[in-house]
Protein backbone atom coordinates (compact mmCIF):
# COMPACT_ATOMS: atom_id res chain seq x y z
CA UNK A 1 0.00 0.00 0.00
CA UNK A 2 0.94 3.51 -0.54
CA UNK A 3 1.81 6.19 1.71
CA UNK A 4 -1.17 8.04 3.27
CA UNK A 5 -1.87 11.01 1.65
CA UNK A 6 -3.38 13.80 4.07
CA UNK A 7 -3.41 17.48 4.28
CA UNK A 8 -2.69 19.62 7.52
CA UNK A 9 -3.61 23.46 8.57
CA UNK A 10 -1.88 24.89 11.13
CA UNK A 11 -3.63 26.79 13.90
CA UNK A 12 -3.31 30.39 14.62
CA UNK A 13 -2.33 29.81 18.39
CA UNK A 14 -0.27 26.97 17.59
CA UNK A 15 -2.71 24.24 18.75
CA UNK A 16 -2.61 20.89 17.47
CA UNK A 17 -3.06 21.10 13.65
CA UNK A 18 -5.86 20.07 11.97
CA UNK A 19 -5.82 16.80 8.92
CA UNK A 20 -7.45 16.24 6.24
CA UNK A 21 -7.34 12.67 4.26
CA UNK A 22 -6.67 12.48 0.52
CA UNK A 23 -8.93 12.00 -1.41
CA UNK A 24 -11.00 15.01 0.52
CA UNK A 25 -14.31 13.71 1.97
CA UNK A 26 -17.74 15.16 0.35
CA UNK A 27 -19.44 15.68 3.82
CA UNK A 28 -23.35 16.15 2.14
CA UNK A 29 -24.39 17.68 -1.19
CA UNK A 30 -23.63 21.15 -0.30
CA UNK A 31 -20.47 20.21 2.07
CA UNK A 32 -17.33 18.83 1.20
CA UNK A 33 -13.84 19.24 2.73
CA UNK A 34 -11.94 20.85 0.10
CA UNK A 35 -14.44 24.17 0.79
CA UNK A 36 -14.00 23.78 4.22
CA UNK A 37 -9.91 24.05 3.81
CA UNK A 38 -10.25 27.31 1.53
CA UNK A 39 -13.39 28.67 3.87
CA UNK A 40 -11.36 27.89 7.18
CA UNK A 41 -7.77 29.59 5.74
CA UNK A 42 -10.55 32.73 4.51
CA UNK A 43 -11.38 32.51 8.29
CA UNK A 44 -7.97 32.36 9.56
CA UNK A 45 -6.97 35.45 7.91
CA UNK A 46 -10.13 37.33 9.04
CA UNK A 47 -8.75 36.87 12.76
CA UNK A 48 -5.19 37.88 11.38
CA UNK A 49 -5.17 41.13 9.49
CA UNK A 50 -1.43 40.55 8.87
CA UNK A 51 -1.99 37.55 7.00
CA UNK A 52 -5.43 38.52 5.39
CA UNK A 53 -3.99 40.50 1.99
CA UNK A 54 -1.23 38.44 1.39
CA UNK A 55 -3.43 34.95 1.24
CA UNK A 56 -6.09 36.64 -0.37
CA UNK A 57 -3.67 38.22 -3.37
CA UNK A 58 -1.43 35.67 -4.15
CA UNK A 59 -2.66 32.34 -2.41
CA UNK A 60 -6.03 31.78 -2.33
CA UNK A 61 -6.28 32.94 -6.14
CA UNK A 62 -4.85 29.80 -7.38
CA UNK A 63 -5.62 26.00 -6.44
CA UNK A 64 -7.60 23.23 -7.35
CA UNK A 65 -9.59 21.35 -5.49
CA UNK A 66 -9.50 17.73 -7.09
CA UNK A 67 -5.37 18.15 -7.24
CA UNK A 68 -3.57 16.83 -4.02
CA UNK A 69 -0.43 18.74 -5.23
CA UNK A 70 -2.19 21.70 -5.66
CA UNK A 71 -3.99 21.64 -2.43
CA UNK A 72 -1.26 20.74 -0.69
CA UNK A 73 0.79 23.82 -2.18
CA UNK A 74 -2.31 25.67 -0.89
CA UNK A 75 -1.53 24.54 3.00
CA UNK A 76 2.01 24.96 2.72
CA UNK A 77 2.22 28.41 1.67
CA UNK A 78 -0.93 28.92 4.33
CA UNK A 79 1.39 27.31 6.86
CA UNK A 80 4.07 29.13 6.41
CA UNK A 81 2.55 32.50 6.67
CA UNK A 82 1.17 31.07 10.20
CA UNK A 83 4.68 30.25 10.84
CA UNK A 84 5.62 33.83 10.20
CA UNK A 85 3.04 35.33 12.21
CA UNK A 86 3.91 33.29 15.16
CA UNK A 87 7.36 34.80 14.84
CA UNK A 88 6.24 38.08 14.85
CA UNK A 89 4.25 37.13 17.94
CA UNK A 90 7.05 35.96 19.63
CA UNK A 91 7.76 38.20 23.11
CA UNK A 92 4.83 40.19 22.56
CA UNK A 93 0.93 39.52 23.54
CA UNK A 94 -1.29 37.86 20.89
CA UNK A 95 -3.90 39.93 19.47
CA UNK A 96 -6.85 40.28 21.82
CA UNK A 97 -9.02 38.93 19.16
CA UNK A 98 -7.93 35.08 19.33
CA UNK A 99 -8.98 34.84 22.71
CA UNK A 100 -12.47 36.67 22.27
CA UNK A 101 -15.58 34.28 21.69
CA UNK A 102 -15.88 34.12 17.69
CA UNK A 103 -17.80 36.48 15.35
CA UNK A 104 -21.13 35.33 14.48
CA UNK A 105 -19.83 34.21 10.69
CA UNK A 106 -17.10 32.44 12.30
CA UNK A 107 -19.19 30.33 14.78
CA UNK A 108 -21.42 29.41 11.99
CA UNK A 109 -18.16 28.25 9.89
CA UNK A 110 -17.03 26.29 13.45
CA UNK A 111 -20.19 24.61 13.82
CA UNK A 112 -20.75 23.48 10.22
CA UNK A 113 -17.49 22.21 10.72
CA UNK A 114 -17.95 20.30 13.85
CA UNK A 115 -21.25 19.18 12.08
CA UNK A 116 -19.37 18.09 8.96
CA UNK A 117 -16.78 15.68 11.10
CA UNK A 118 -19.00 14.34 13.53
CA UNK A 119 -22.24 13.50 11.73
CA UNK A 120 -20.92 11.04 9.45
CA UNK A 121 -24.56 9.59 8.51
CA UNK A 122 -27.41 12.55 8.48
CA UNK A 123 -29.79 10.31 7.33
CA UNK A 124 -29.75 8.42 10.31
CA UNK A 125 -31.27 11.42 12.34
CA UNK A 126 -34.37 10.49 10.28
CA UNK A 127 -35.37 7.42 11.90
CA UNK A 128 -37.88 7.57 13.90
CA UNK A 129 -41.64 7.12 14.46
CA UNK A 130 -43.86 9.97 12.62
CA UNK A 131 -45.04 12.06 15.00
CA UNK A 132 -43.27 10.81 18.11
CA UNK A 133 -42.08 13.18 20.83
CA UNK A 134 -38.75 11.81 19.23
CA UNK A 135 -39.02 13.21 15.92
CA UNK A 136 -36.19 14.73 14.97
CA UNK A 137 -35.54 18.14 13.64
CA UNK A 138 -32.50 20.88 13.78
CA UNK A 139 -32.71 24.43 14.33
CA UNK A 140 -31.00 26.80 12.01
CA UNK A 141 -28.13 29.39 13.10
CA UNK A 142 -29.92 32.16 12.21
CA UNK A 143 -33.30 31.32 14.63
CA UNK A 144 -30.80 30.55 17.64
CA UNK A 145 -29.12 33.96 16.49
CA UNK A 146 -32.46 35.68 16.69
CA UNK A 147 -33.60 33.55 19.81
CA UNK A 148 -29.91 35.02 21.65
CA UNK A 149 -31.08 38.61 20.48
CA UNK A 150 -34.10 37.90 22.11
CA UNK A 151 -32.88 36.56 25.62
CA UNK A 152 -30.68 38.97 26.39
CA UNK A 153 -29.26 36.42 28.92
CA UNK A 154 -26.16 37.10 30.98
CA UNK A 155 -23.97 35.82 33.44
CA UNK A 156 -26.64 34.21 36.16
CA UNK A 157 -28.59 32.39 33.74
CA UNK A 158 -28.42 28.91 33.00
CA UNK A 159 -29.91 27.81 29.92
CA UNK A 160 -31.25 24.80 29.32
CA UNK A 161 -32.25 22.61 25.59
CA UNK A 162 -35.06 20.05 26.42
CA UNK A 163 -34.49 17.33 23.38
CA UNK A 164 -31.03 18.92 22.09
CA UNK A 165 -30.31 16.44 19.56
CA UNK A 166 -26.60 16.91 18.34
CA UNK A 167 -26.52 19.43 20.10
CA UNK A 168 -25.63 22.16 18.17
CA UNK A 169 -27.94 24.88 19.55
CA UNK A 170 -26.11 24.36 23.20
CA UNK A 171 -22.86 24.66 21.21
CA UNK A 172 -23.70 28.37 19.35
CA UNK A 173 -25.34 29.78 22.61
CA UNK A 174 -22.47 28.58 24.71
CA UNK A 175 -20.43 30.26 22.18
CA UNK A 176 -22.54 33.50 21.59
CA UNK A 177 -23.07 34.21 25.16
CA UNK A 178 -21.60 34.45 29.18
CA UNK A 179 -24.38 32.38 30.84
CA UNK A 180 -23.26 30.63 33.99
CA UNK A 181 -24.27 26.67 32.31
CA UNK A 182 -25.23 25.49 29.23
CA UNK A 183 -27.11 21.78 29.55
CA UNK A 184 -28.27 19.73 26.73
CA UNK A 185 -30.50 16.53 27.23
CA UNK A 186 -31.98 14.14 24.85
CA UNK A 187 -33.67 11.07 24.31
CA UNK A 188 -33.12 9.06 21.46
CA UNK A 189 -30.03 6.78 21.04
CA UNK A 190 -28.37 8.33 17.40
CA UNK A 191 -28.55 12.09 17.91
CA UNK A 192 -27.15 11.52 21.65
CA UNK A 193 -24.66 9.62 20.29
CA UNK A 194 -23.80 12.15 17.90
CA UNK A 195 -23.82 14.76 20.48
CA UNK A 196 -20.60 12.85 22.18
CA UNK A 197 -18.99 13.73 18.78
CA UNK A 198 -19.72 17.53 18.52
CA UNK A 199 -18.95 18.04 21.79
CA UNK A 200 -15.27 16.67 21.37
CA UNK A 201 -14.97 18.18 18.07
CA UNK A 202 -16.92 21.97 19.21
CA UNK A 203 -13.99 21.83 21.83
CA UNK A 204 -11.16 20.62 19.55
CA UNK A 205 -12.12 23.27 16.47
CA UNK A 206 -12.67 26.47 19.63
CA UNK A 207 -9.50 25.21 20.56
CA UNK A 208 -7.77 25.43 16.87
CA UNK A 209 -9.44 29.12 16.20
CA UNK A 210 -8.09 30.25 19.63
CA UNK A 211 -11.69 31.08 20.80
CA UNK A 212 -14.28 31.39 24.36
CA UNK A 213 -16.83 29.13 25.20
CA UNK A 214 -18.68 28.67 28.06
CA UNK A 215 -19.12 25.90 30.29
CA UNK A 216 -21.53 22.75 29.08
CA UNK A 217 -23.15 19.62 29.24
CA UNK A 218 -24.61 17.54 26.92
CA UNK A 219 -26.17 14.54 28.33
CA UNK A 220 -28.63 11.43 27.03
CA UNK A 221 -31.47 11.14 29.05
CA UNK A 222 -35.32 11.88 29.57
CA UNK A 223 -36.01 15.78 30.45
CA UNK A 224 -39.59 14.25 31.62
CA UNK A 225 -37.54 12.06 34.72
CA UNK A 226 -38.00 12.76 38.02
CA UNK A 227 -34.12 14.03 38.03
CA UNK A 228 -34.77 17.11 35.66
CA UNK A 229 -37.37 18.32 37.52
CA UNK A 230 -35.20 20.93 39.77
CA UNK A 231 -33.34 21.43 36.65
CA UNK A 232 -36.09 22.86 34.98
CA UNK A 233 -37.37 24.17 38.13
CA UNK A 234 -33.88 26.46 38.21
CA UNK A 235 -33.23 26.77 34.93
CA UNK A 236 -33.98 30.40 33.99
CA UNK A 237 -33.77 30.37 30.08
CA UNK A 238 -35.34 27.28 28.26
CA UNK A 239 -35.26 25.91 25.10
CA UNK A 240 -38.02 23.48 23.70
CA UNK A 241 -38.46 22.48 19.85
CA UNK A 242 -41.88 20.92 20.79
CA UNK A 243 -43.34 21.18 17.26
CA UNK A 244 -44.03 17.57 17.00
CA UNK A 245 -44.64 16.65 21.20
CA UNK A 246 -48.37 15.18 21.69
CA UNK A 247 -50.42 17.09 24.24
CA UNK A 248 -49.26 14.33 27.11
CA UNK A 249 -45.54 15.88 26.43
CA UNK A 250 -47.02 19.41 26.41
CA UNK A 251 -49.12 18.68 29.56
CA UNK A 252 -46.30 17.39 31.83
CA UNK A 253 -43.92 19.79 30.77
CA UNK A 254 -46.80 22.86 31.40
CA UNK A 255 -46.66 21.29 35.28
CA UNK A 256 -42.70 21.21 35.46
CA UNK A 257 -42.59 24.97 34.01
CA UNK A 258 -44.83 26.27 36.96
CA UNK A 259 -42.00 25.65 39.18
CA UNK A 260 -39.67 27.91 37.74
CA UNK A 261 -38.64 31.06 39.07
CA UNK A 262 -40.48 34.63 38.45
CA UNK A 263 -38.73 35.87 35.09
CA UNK A 264 -38.03 32.99 34.04
CA UNK A 265 -37.89 32.14 29.66
CA UNK A 266 -39.33 29.36 27.43
CA UNK A 267 -38.51 29.49 23.72
CA UNK A 268 -40.84 26.70 21.95
CA UNK A 269 -41.69 25.56 18.58
CA UNK A 270 -45.86 26.01 19.90
CA UNK A 271 -46.92 28.26 22.52
CA UNK A 272 -47.66 26.45 25.60
CA UNK A 273 -50.49 29.17 26.37
CA UNK A 274 -53.06 30.98 23.99
CA UNK A 275 -51.17 34.22 22.91
CA UNK A 276 -54.49 36.17 23.44
CA UNK A 277 -55.17 34.61 26.85
CA UNK A 278 -57.43 36.01 29.26
CA UNK A 279 -57.31 35.02 33.26
CA UNK A 280 -61.26 33.62 34.31
CA UNK A 281 -62.56 31.69 37.07
CA UNK A 282 -63.00 28.45 34.86
CA UNK A 283 -59.02 28.06 33.91
CA UNK A 284 -57.45 29.61 37.17
CA UNK A 285 -54.99 26.24 37.01
CA UNK A 286 -54.19 26.59 33.24
CA UNK A 287 -50.41 27.67 32.78
CA UNK A 288 -51.25 31.17 31.41
CA UNK A 289 -52.20 32.46 33.87
CA UNK A 290 -48.43 32.78 35.31
CA UNK A 291 -46.57 33.59 31.94
CA UNK A 292 -46.92 36.29 29.34
CA UNK A 293 -46.25 34.69 25.49
CA UNK A 294 -45.43 36.45 22.72
CA UNK A 295 -44.56 35.33 19.24
CA UNK A 296 -40.93 35.52 17.76
CA UNK A 297 -41.05 37.19 14.32
CA UNK A 298 -40.83 33.72 11.85
CA UNK A 299 -37.83 33.02 10.09
CA UNK A 300 -37.97 31.22 6.41
CA UNK A 301 -35.49 28.05 6.75
CA UNK A 302 -35.41 28.10 10.69
CA UNK A 303 -35.77 24.70 10.85
CA UNK A 304 -34.86 21.55 8.89
CA UNK A 305 -38.20 20.26 8.48
CA UNK A 306 -39.53 22.81 6.12
CA UNK A 307 -38.39 25.79 4.29
CA UNK A 308 -41.70 27.58 5.44
CA UNK A 309 -41.18 30.77 7.95
CA UNK A 310 -42.21 28.56 11.48
CA UNK A 311 -43.02 30.57 14.36
CA UNK A 312 -41.35 30.39 18.01
CA UNK A 313 -42.98 31.60 20.97
CA UNK A 314 -41.40 33.64 23.93
CA UNK A 315 -43.03 32.80 27.22
CA UNK A 316 -42.03 34.21 30.54
CA UNK A 317 -42.95 33.49 33.91
CA UNK A 318 -45.02 36.53 35.59
CA UNK A 319 -47.34 35.62 38.31
CA UNK A 320 -48.33 39.50 38.71
CA UNK A 321 -50.57 38.06 36.44
CA UNK A 322 -52.39 36.43 38.58
CA UNK A 323 -51.88 38.37 41.64
CA UNK A 324 -53.51 41.39 39.23
CA UNK A 325 -56.56 39.03 39.13
CA UNK A 326 -57.30 38.60 42.41
CA UNK A 327 -56.67 42.10 43.37
CA UNK A 328 -59.48 42.97 40.36
CA UNK A 329 -62.16 41.01 42.36
CA UNK A 330 -61.53 42.51 45.76
CA UNK A 331 -61.43 45.93 44.26
CA UNK A 332 -64.23 46.63 41.06
CA UNK A 333 -63.06 49.95 39.77
CA UNK A 334 -59.50 48.46 39.53
CA UNK A 335 -60.67 45.82 37.28
CA UNK A 336 -62.86 48.11 34.91
CA UNK A 337 -59.32 50.60 35.01
CA UNK A 338 -57.45 47.68 33.82
CA UNK A 339 -59.62 45.99 31.48
CA UNK A 340 -60.19 50.02 29.89
CA UNK A 341 -56.54 50.04 29.27
CA UNK A 342 -56.31 46.66 27.75
CA UNK A 343 -58.87 47.34 25.47
CA UNK A 344 -56.61 51.00 24.64
CA UNK A 345 -53.79 48.63 24.05
CA UNK A 346 -55.32 46.04 21.61
CA UNK A 347 -56.73 49.26 19.54
CA UNK A 348 -53.12 50.65 19.41
CA UNK A 349 -52.09 47.12 18.33
CA UNK A 350 -54.42 46.45 15.59
CA UNK A 351 -54.30 50.33 14.25
CA UNK A 352 -50.31 49.77 14.64
CA UNK A 353 -50.73 46.75 12.27
CA UNK A 354 -52.92 48.52 9.86
CA UNK A 355 -50.96 50.84 9.24
CA UNK A 356 -47.63 48.56 8.66
CA UNK A 357 -49.98 46.90 6.04
CA UNK A 358 -50.91 49.94 4.66
CA UNK A 359 -47.34 50.87 4.21
CA UNK A 360 -46.42 47.53 3.03
CA UNK A 361 -49.20 47.88 0.07
CA UNK A 362 -48.28 50.76 -0.86
CA UNK A 363 -44.55 49.66 -1.09
CA UNK A 364 -45.41 47.04 -3.79
CA UNK A 365 -48.16 48.66 -5.30
CA UNK A 366 -51.02 46.61 -4.00
CA UNK A 367 -49.37 43.40 -4.40
CA UNK A 368 -47.74 41.47 -1.68
CA UNK A 369 -43.98 40.50 -2.70
CA UNK A 370 -43.90 37.39 -1.50
CA UNK A 371 -46.93 35.98 -4.04
CA UNK A 372 -45.14 37.47 -7.19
Amino acid sequence: MGERLELKLKSPVGAEPASYPWPLPVYDKHHDAAQEIIETIRWVCEEIPDLKLAMENYVLIDYDTKCFESMQRLCDKYNRAIDSIHQLWKGTTQPMKLKRRPSPGLLRHVLQQVYNHSVTDPDRLNNYEPFSPEVYGETSFDLVTQIIQEMEMVEEDTFVDLGSGVGQVVLQVAAATSCKHYFGVEKAETPARYAESMDREFKRWMKWYGKKHGEYTLERGDFLSEEWKDRIANASVIFVNNFAFGPEVDHQLKERFANMKEGGKIVSSKPFAPLNFRINSRNLSDIGTIMRVVELTPLRGSVSWTGKPVSYYLHTIDRTILENYFSCLKNPKLREEREAARRRQQKENRDSKSSSTAKVLCREGGRWGSWR
